[in-house]
């Protein structure tokens, strides 16, 4: 297991739990507007021997503080690329702490697998946009080959649909940007997964904020990033309101 980096303590990340955090290396996506760029690019060989040594702490952390926490979150990164995931999360399951997953759902083969074995108690999957702008939005739109695309959003697809068929309690959650997000792409994308689904399904949409280096500035992608007031978001947010009312603004 290969940790970038670890928070001893969180308050949000894990809502009504006392948590820790930690954050694997490495993602298939180069989202633009990502705030963990480093995380995300230090998935190479260099290193490696670091974050290995760093899941090592973070568990042995976990064991001094298990009966002052309530649960541990798995976020990146993408945690699912990791190949030993199962055996880390079976630590962390072993000291009674509960475990949310934040992911971005491209291997629908192993959340079954995490899920099955019971080694997740909570999954925050992001919903980065509608198909038409899925390449753009995640990075991609460079790829000649549409059927990289399609692969990965199917595959999105199916970790909903498997989330949908389960008990584990989940949300959705998009990272709003003007220039990935019109207003019409949002109903859009509300439209799709509420005409399908007869569940109230948690969405959590929150404004993108500029801070720091982005993934853009680290891939020189010539993307204009902006965020929407909060009279917009709030506009927006009626507007959404409307086809469901499970759909909540993160501030």
């Amino acid at each position: 297991m290969k940790l970038s980096g670890y928070m001893k303590l969180t308050l949000q990340d894990y809502p009504g739990f006392v948590a820790a955090m930690c954050f694997t290396s490495g993602c298939q996506l180069r989202c633009p507007y990502c705030h963990n760029a480093e995380i995300v690019l230090s998935n190479n060989q260099r290193n490696y021997t670091d974050r290995e040594k760093k899941a090592v702490e973070f568990l042995s952390y976990l064991e001094q503080r298990k009966l002052q926490l309530d649960g541990v979150v798995v976020s990146g990164g993408e945690p699912l690329l990791q190949y030993d995931i199962s055996d880390f999360l079976y630590k962390i399951k072993k000291m009674r702490l509960a475990v949310k997953l934040d992911t971005n759902g491209l291997i629908p083969d192993r959340l079954k697998e995490l899920i099955n074995n019971r080694l997740i108690d909570y999954v925050a999957l992001d919903y980065k946009n509608c198909k038409e702008y899925f390449a753009e939005t995640v990075g991609l739109s460079s790829i000649e080959n549409q059927e990289v695309i399609d692969i990965y959003y199917n595959n999105w697809r199916t970790s909903l649909n498997y989330l949908r068929e389960n008990s584990v309690p989940y949300e959705l959650r998009t990272t709003v940007v003007r220039e990935l997000h019109p207003i019409s792409v949002l109903i859009h994308m509300a439209e799709s997964i509420y005409k399908e689904s007869n569940q109230p399904e948690r969405w959590f949409l929150q404004s993108f904020l500029r801070s720091g280096q982005l993934m853009c500035d680290y891939t020189n992608q010539n993307t204009r990033l902006s965020s929407y007031s909060n009279e917009e978001m709030e506009e927006i947010m009626q507007e959404l309101l409307r086809i469901a009312s499970c759909i909540q603004l993160r501030r």
